[in-house]
């Protein structure tokens, strides 16, 4: 099916569609304040909003941010009906002021910029379209909770317009069907060169992000360190939303690295990882389970430890995250308590690893040091727990542009560890 005709299929004005912030949690009061333990990301928490408003790290996926702010006001002011009167961003239905219609309007005129671009042979122009056009996309269903119908169709527009991108590319982008039980997984498959095999770093992102929000990481960092990357999305989300978040979903990632060895473009014996949040969870956990398979290992705050062993930090979460982790998992998150006792499976240090032994592999911890999620002394516990392990505490703002540098820094230390 062409894209204009799937357009055209998906976004019909529909008024039965379930909004975002109830599909997990229909009952809890999203507004109330909170008590905050610890920081964020750059002002990302703002009251008034279900959603974390991630201007810096939009802007690093190349979204434009004066149209960021043209879309927020949009929102703001909209005098269409909302599900919570005291959170904007929870207008219901397809039309103006909801938060998918509004982020898929640039998305779908990248789109047709794209098309026409190819037409006339401008294949840079229509490259960098198709790119912008999955960006905007995959915001407009952010934070992709499943049962959130409007977010799974802007999920569909937004891979098939990356995957027109990645047609587009000097290494045309590789789709990987990874064979997980009785299913398969796709995976993207970024290449820095195609004539000789390269060693791969296996990307896992956040529990509320796509894995086509990772492209900048291979194309600033990776690819000039002749490195591939290979990304997954999160157990629960995206090509993976069959899988149920758990203790053992680091079995999705060792599937990954087993299949690896049957992929021709990449070196089988240098494979490394790199997650963010909970994905840096699995990712750390799978360097203690696969330490024979696996070169090394970068957490980008990783949420391994005290976020699941301290009830009150738990409960500070903001609520779209609680929100994710329990639609990630099968659950329902209007008690926090509850939740919380299921999550207690992730902590690194219940399951003996982190603090009771080392792993042979290197691993490299970032973080900041008063996150919440990943406080210092978690950042720090990840590094000890390698034998070759080192840490970049961030301690000063903007904290986003300290993580873009530490990419950097991440990138050369990972051509360390495969290439040089």
């Amino acid at each position: 099916m062409s894209s204009q005709n799937l357009s055209e299929k998906l976004f019909k004005i529909n008024f039965n569609y379930p909004e975002t912030s109830t599909i997990t949690n229909p009952s809890a009061q999203v507004g109330k304040e909170q008590q905050v333990v610890g920081e964020m990301m750059d002002d990302e928490i703002v009251s008034g909003w279900y959603r974390a408003l991630r201007r810096a790290q939009w802007a690093w996926q190349g979204v434009d941010p004066v149209t960021v702010e043209e879309i927020f006001a949009k929102i703001a002011v909209s005098k269409q009906k909302r599900t919570r009167d005291d959170l904007l961003d929870t207008v219901k239905d397809y039309h103006s002021g909801n938060w998918t219609y509004e982020w898929t309007q640039p998305a779908s005129q990248w789109q047709h910029t794209a098309k026409d671009a190819l037409v006339a042979g401008d294949t840079q122009l229509a490259k960098d379209a198709f790119y912008l056009a999955s960006q905007y996309y995959a915001i407009s269903g952010y934070p992709h909770l499943k049962g959130d119908e409007l977010a799974l169709q802007a999920q569909t527009l937004a891979n098939l317009c990356y995957r027109e991108m990645g047609k587009l590319l000097p290494c045309p982008l590789r789709i990987v069907d990874v064979p997980y039980g009785n299913k398969k997984v796709q995976c993207y498959l970024h290449l820095a060169q195609d004539d000789v095999p390269s060693p791969v770093v296996v990307v896992c992102g956040a529990i509320d992000s796509m894995q086509i929000e990772y492209f900048k990481i291979f194309e600033r960092h990776l690819a000039p360190a002749g490195l591939a990357m290979l990304t997954v999305d999160m157990p629960g989300l995206g090509f993976a939303s069959g899988i149920k978040l758990e203790q053992d979903s680091t079995a999705l990632l060792r599937a990954v690295v087993e299949h690896i060895k049957q992929v021709p473009w990449l070196d089988h014996d240098k494979i490394a990882l790199m997650g963010g949040r909970l994905g840096a969870n699995l990712v750390t956990r799978l360097a203690y389970l696969e330490p024979f398979n696996v070169k090394a290992a970068v957490s980008i705050g990783g949420a391994v430890d005290k976020l699941f062993m301290e009830p009150e930090r738990f409960a500070a979460l903001p609520q779209m995250m609680r929100d994710a982790i329990a639609n990630r998992m099968g659950l329902t998150s209007e008690d926090s308590a509850r939740l919380f006792h299921h999550c207690k499976v992730f902590s690194l240090s219940r399951q003996g690893l982190l603090g009771r032994s080392k792993t042979q592999v290197p691993l490299l911890s970032i973080g900041h040091a008063d996150d919440l999620i990943c406080p210092e002394e978690d950042i720090l516990k990840i590094a000890n727990g390698s034998k070759r392990g080192e840490s970049i505490v961030i301690d000063k703002p903007p904290i986003f542009q300290s993580y873009f540098h530490a990419l950097e820094q991440a990138a050369e230390w990972l051509k360390q560890h495969l290439v040089d």
